[in-house]
């Protein structure tokens, strides 16, 4: 999700709650009549020709399509977003732009990283998390492997993947799995 996308949902929370806990304390005043010269019926005879207009059902339909407009944009907004497929290079200019296909660079790096020994797989992706440009690698590791050698492999593949991207604002995550149970190991006869 963009900081956009959470800074509206927290402005759109606080208002919605602002507004019902107000209806709410309203509700409670008005219930026990603390509220002064607030009718107990509500008149709506000035609004009750509406549906019969002709422009009632354009207006209903184009509120509607407006709705259903924004749910549409405020779910695509929370769907989980993909990794970045290219990268921009050092030495992009106005004569063009370099450009690495970063599925490729991050698969051979995952790769990498699962021949360490200890490492049954591990894959990777890059993208952006708040605004910064990060590599994942999620990684699966048998039950006795030693975990200073795989520190030491994530730490090596990581620097290997800022140097071929020469990006040295790349960050590394790399999340540790345990495996359920150890490989069963060839059998000699």
């Amino acid at each position: 999700m963009s900081r956009a996308t959470l800074a509206l949902d927290r402005v759109m929370t606080a208002l919605v709650g602002l507004v019902l806990v107000t209806l709410g304390v309203l509700g409670i005043l008005w219930w026990a009549g603390r509220l002064g010269s607030v009718p107990t019926r509500v008149d709506l005879s000035a609004i009750r020709w509406w549906p019969r207009q002709q422009w009632w059902p354009w207006a209903l339909g184009l509120a509607g399509l407006i709705l259903v407009l924004l749910g549409l944009r405020w779910l695509v907004a929370h769907l989980p977003r993909r990794g970045i497929s290219h990268l921009s290079l050092p030495g992009s200019g106005p004569q063009g732009r370099l450009h690495v296909a970063a599925g490729p660079v991050v698969d051979a790096t995952a790769d990498a990283l699962a021949r360490t020994p200890g490492v049954r797989s591990a894959r990777g992706r890059i993208d952006h998390d708040r605004g910064q440009l990060v590599a994942h690698f999620d990684a699966t590791i048998e039950r006795g492997a030693d975990l200073r050698t795989v520190a030491a492999a994530a730490d090596a593949v990581t620097g290997e993947l800022q140097a071929a991207l020469e990006r040295q604002d790349l960050t590394g995550l790399v999340q540790l799995r345990t495996a359920g149970r150890n490989r069963a190991m060839p059998r000699v006869y």
